[in-house]
């Protein structure tokens, strides 16, 4: 029993590296898709002084809590968003793989969640869902998928997550004649629904939804925001879809548990 408890350690602690090194290349990839420049070719700098980061100015979270979350070079703040972007991947590598064990399908589970990350960040800072990471995503979940459920869950799911999101669309534009969403967010609806499936595409939305109505409340309460205030749905959808896809299916079969007593 140790012996199995220090293998799941050793494990969990080599996943949650990966996972933020991974977070690393989500944060480069946020930052530089957007803006046109290509995430593959050309190192990393700080966007100030333009200094070319070294190898232990990119060591995951720990560069930046030892630099204080400032550039080395002119000393311009560095957001604490990148340490969580870099967080939120380990964390993500390593509940992934308690939901899934060492299947097949976890590689491509693993890079489906942190291209989530990715559109959440995008999504948050221009209000934009790039084809470049949603169609790739896409068909990350259909491949996953057919090493698990098979094709009707991914059709299904996809079905559920981009049918709702563009029918929500059609209903929006069409009784208040103005754009609600986008394609973008249609798109992203078959990215998770393929992965998690019809019932996990309607927990995803209605999460989505309802984290949406909290944050527009708060706005218009504290009067930052009024009904016309649009708000980057994907940036909810996203981490909706890794909460459904983790704990989803567990909440539903409670709840039905609970309709049957």
């Amino acid at each position: 029993m140790a012996g199995t408890n220090s293998l799941d350690m050793v494990i969990g602690t080599f996943l949650a590296l990966l996972g933020a090194i991974l977070g690393s290349g989500v944060s480069a990839l946020a930052w530089r898709l957007p803006r046109g420049e290509s995430w593959v070719r050309g190192r990393s700098h700080c966007t100030r002084c333009n200094r070319t980061l070294g190898p232990l100015d990119l060591v995951p979270v720990l560069s930046w809590l030892a630099a204080r979350g400032r550039c080395r070079g002119c000393g311009e703040r560095i957001g604490v968003r990148y340490p969580l972007i870099e967080a939120s991947c380990a964390a993500w590598a390593v509940l992934a793989w308690g939901h899934l064990g060492p299947v097949t399908a976890y590689p491509l589970v693993l890079v489906w969640g942190c291209l989530l990350v990715a559109l959440f960040v995008i999504d948050l800072d221009f209000q934009l869902l790039p084809d470049a990471l949603t169609l790739p995503g896409t068909l990350l979940a259909v491949a996953a998928t057919m090493l698990g459920p098979g094709p009707r869950h991914a059709l299904l799911g996809m079905a559920v997550g981009a049918g709702y999101l563009w029918f929500f669309m059609w209903l929006w534009e069409t009784l208040l004649k103005r754009e609600g969403m986008g394609g973008g967010d249609v798109k992203l609806g078959a990215m998770f629904g393929a992965l998690v499936g019809p019932v996990g595409a309607f927990v995803t939305i209605s999460l989505a939804a309802l984290g949406g109505s909290l944050v527009g409340g708060v706005l218009m309460a504290t009067r930052r925001g009024d009904m016309r205030t649009a708000l980057p749905f994907g940036a909810f959808l996203a981490p909706a879809a890794m909460i459904a896809y983790l704990w989803g299916d567990a909440w539903v079969a409670a709840y039905l548990g609970l309709l049957r007593r």
